[in-house]
């Protein structure tokens, strides 16, 4: 039987069909694989370390360590400026997970119990960050005191609680809260903000550390080989230039002259050394509290009331003007404002004449109330004229046709060249934010009539510190130095980091003219100059006033430069009061009795021995000292020995009490102390007489006839100075003996 034959198609190769579909299939698993590939090594090689950080973030959680902020001292180590530590306290939400890993609302009401409880924060906020499962850090409250927290860590024990935490933080304190308010400055959320705090901000802050740490799923620690600790690293320390006890000094003072003369634009003092630019001190009133400075000083209550009374309370404009208060607070008057100088700058113009030797001191000039210069006649302060005066004299009196007739024969040119030698055509470069830049006319565009009110300080504009820099030209011998605030910066350790000494700038005078200036001023205030209410027993003092105007409205700006000893300045002080209303408004009157009562102070603290002439000796005060417990005899041969008066009272032989105190100061001139020898004898009183107004022998004569003893202040040399205040009012009764203070003032002053 025959089979049939297959056909050769089947039997002997494969159809085309086939073929086409194993290949396609075979393409089609290459390309898959190769993207899967492709995807492997994008994953595995190119976006590894992307991956790679995700997965450590979600696995590795990092807690920064606080750097400690730098202190800042006053030059002989006070602290101005610290931290305080205190806690910040917060919630790990995501781990009140019960036994089982769920989470639990009995961990959560119990936090949210507790925490509000201690901490005086409300439970529907706790509660609310409680929920908050995907964080690991809710902040519940910061600067918690270490009690505080310590009650929070006895809640946790308690309730064995591990989801609450603690990160210690540093809070600037400022332990003097007002002192030197304006330089120092204070800080913000990213560090300082003014002074000090915002000049070295780089320095003082320090470098932030961290703690990387590994967690599994569940919030338990493990090995990791990223784990680390990062140390911080504490800011440097700051001595600055300040003395503590000068700087309390100046604020006493220029806060009494702010509110004796009623200023309604801020005050503003520095004291330096002259010699190297370091400041002493360096003040603006009202001063605000560094711990609290969003709150506005008291000197603005009026003004805030009126805001309120004419915006509402609630309104946006009395928001902004308050707010534009609190920037003008915070400034620091001494450095960011500029105002006319007026009469002190009358020491340039004279220091130029005798340096470009255009006049001698013994020179006479004629002034007749007024000066002609361009057409324009200017007016002398004194309208009827000083007269005939001699160079020194025109200086002492503050005359202003003087200077003008000065300024003629130095030139545009030539005074152009000296304003700018004595740096009042730049910046001082001192290490505090904002200094202000002065206004002036370049020499191309300065007239004779320009130069005529120049020579009187009027018409350009400097900042406080500008001006004493200036000045301490001629204090130390004719050199611009550049006023600085920071000595040292010393890390933890003491290590010195940097130190900061005198910067020479330029050579302005020669010695001799600036020895000679300084004769002529500390002779004014010696004797019957326009400052001699500057005037400081035991001390040579050189002085200049000066009463500028403010624009065109008839403000006016009251100053008084004045340092000493003036043969070897150890110190400078400038005060000026803007806008004061009350009284006889002068840089003699206004600031000069306060220049005095600075320098008083400041000189013997910097051990600067007075030397006095005979007529102080003469005038002197003397200390009363104990006779308590003395025999009566041995007490009154003592008083007798002092060259004083006494007078007993009672029968006894001892003395069981006296008036006045020992320690106190009274005029040795008709000085009596009254000596009590029983206990049960009754105090012999006397009443206080109204001495304001009289001189220094009048004043003194009505409180002794009246059985009082007298403490002399001020102005006490020279017969035309009378009572200005005195320390007990009038009318008062008081016990025989006791001792009134009263200060002494020149008045009728006109020499700025």
């Amino acid at each position: 039987m025959n089979q049939s034959q297959k056909p050769d198609s089947i039997l002997e190769k494969p159809g085309r069909t086939i073929r086409s579909r194993s290949l396609f299939m075979f393409i089609c698993c290459l390309m898959v694989a190769c993207v899967l590939v492709g995807r492997l090594i994008y994953l595995q090689i190119i976006k590894y370390e992307d991956y790679r950080r995700l997965v450590i973030e979600q696995m590795v959680q990092e807690t920064s360590i606080s750097a400690s902020r730098g202190a800042i001292t006053d030059r002989n180590g006070v602290v101005i400026a610290t931290n305080y530590t205190t806690e910040r306290i917060f919630i790990d939400p995501s781990a009140m997970v019960d036994e089982e890993g769920n989470f639990s609302e009995e961990i959560r009401v119990t936090v949210a119990q507790g925490l509000s409880e201690i901490l005086g924060v409300e439970y529907d906020f706790v509660y609310g960050e409680t929920l908050k499962t995907k964080y690991k850090d809710r902040t519940i409250k910061k600067n918690v005191e270490k009690a505080t927290a310590n009650e929070v860590r006895a809640f946790m024990l308690e309730h064995d609680i591990k989801c609450i935490h603690f990160a210690e933080t540093a809070t600037r304190v400022y332990p003097f809260s007002t002192l030197a308010s304006h330089v120092i400055g204070f800080c913000g959320t990213d560090g300082g903000l003014y002074g000090l705090e915002y000049q070295y901000d780089s320095v003082l802050k320090g470098q932030s550390g961290k703690i990387v740490s590994a967690e599994d799923p569940y919030g338990n620690a493990m090995s990791y080989d990223y784990e680390m600790y990062i140390d911080a690293s504490n800011g440097a320390n700051i001595k600055t230039t300040l003395d503590y006890k000068i700087q309390s000094i100046l604020e006493k003072y220029l806060e009494e002259a702010a509110i004796e003369s009623g200023c309604r634009s801020r005050a503003a003092g520095i004291i330096m050394d002259p010699n190297t630019g370091e400041v002493y001190g360096m003040a603006t009133y009202p001063y605000y509290n560094l711990n609290d400075p969003y709150k506005l000083p008291s000197y603005y209550d009026a003004l805030v009331a009126s805001y309120a009374q004419q915006y509402g309370e609630d309104s946006e404009e009395y928001k902004k003007a308050v707010s534009a208060l609190l920037i003008t607070t915070w400034n620091n008057k001494c450095v960011t404002d500029t105002y006319e100088p007026g009469s002190t700058a009358k020491i340039i113009t004279t220091s130029i004449a005798i340096e470009e030797n255009l006049a001698k001191t013994t020179e006479t000039f004629s002034c007749t109330g007024s000066y002609k210069v361009s057409g324009w006649t200017i007016k002398c302060h004194k309208t009827v004229g000083h007269g005939t005066l001699t160079f020194a004299g025109g200086l002492q009196q503050s005359c202003n046709p003087i200077m003008m007739k000065l300024s003629e024969r130095i030139g545009i040119s030539t005074y152009a060249e000296y304003f700018r030698a004595f740096g009042l055509t730049e910046k001082t470069g001192i290490d505090l934010p904002g200094e202000a830049s002065p206004i002036y006319k370049e020499e191309s565009e300065l007239t004779m009539l320009d130069l005529a009110v120049y020579s009187f300080g009027q018409r350009f504009n400097v900042t406080t510190l500008e001006l004493i820099s200036a000045v301490a030209c001629v204090a130390n011998g004719g050199t611009l130095v550049t006023p600085h605030m920071v000595k040292e910066i010393v890390d933890d350790d003491g290590n010195v980091l940097a130190t900061f000494g005198t910067n020479e700038v330029r050579q302005v005078i020669s010695e001799k003219t600036a020895q000679t200036i300084s004769e002529i001023l500390a002779e004014g205030v010696a004797t019957n100059g326009g400052a001699k209410n500057a005037y400081v027993k035991g001390y040579s003092v050189a002085a200049k006033t000066g009463t500028s105007e403010k624009g065109t409205t008839s403000a006016r700006i009251c100053s008084t430069i004045a340092y000493a000893p003036y043969y070897a300045p150890e110190v400078i002080c400038l005060i000026i009061v803007d806008e004061p209303t009350i009284g006889s408004i002068y840089g003699s009157t206004v600031a000069a009795p306060y220049v005095s009562k600075i320098l008083s102070e400041v000189l013997p603290y910097l051990g600067v021995e007075p030397q006095y002439t005979e007529e102080e000796l003469a005038s002197m005060d003397i200390s009363v000292s104990n006779y308590r417990g003395m025999s009566l005899d041995q007490a009154k041969s003592l008083i007798g020995n002092a060259g004083l008066k006494y007078e007993v009272v009672g029968s006894g032989t001892s003395v069981v009490n006296q008036v006045p105190s020992s320690g106190s100061r009274m005029s040795k001139e008709n000085g009596k102390i009254f000596l009590y020898t029983k206990e049960t004898e009754e105090n012999r009183d006397a009443i206080v007489p109204d001495v304001s107004g009289m001189t220094a022998e009048k004043a003194n004569k009505a409180l002794t006839d009246a059985g009082l003893n007298v403490h002399l202040e001020g102005a006490t040399i020279g017969g035309e100075a009378i009572v200005h205040s005195q320390s007990i009012v009038p009318g008062t009764v008081v016990a025989k003996g006791t001792i009134v203070k009263i200060e002494m003032r020149y008045v009728g002053i006109y020499g700025d």
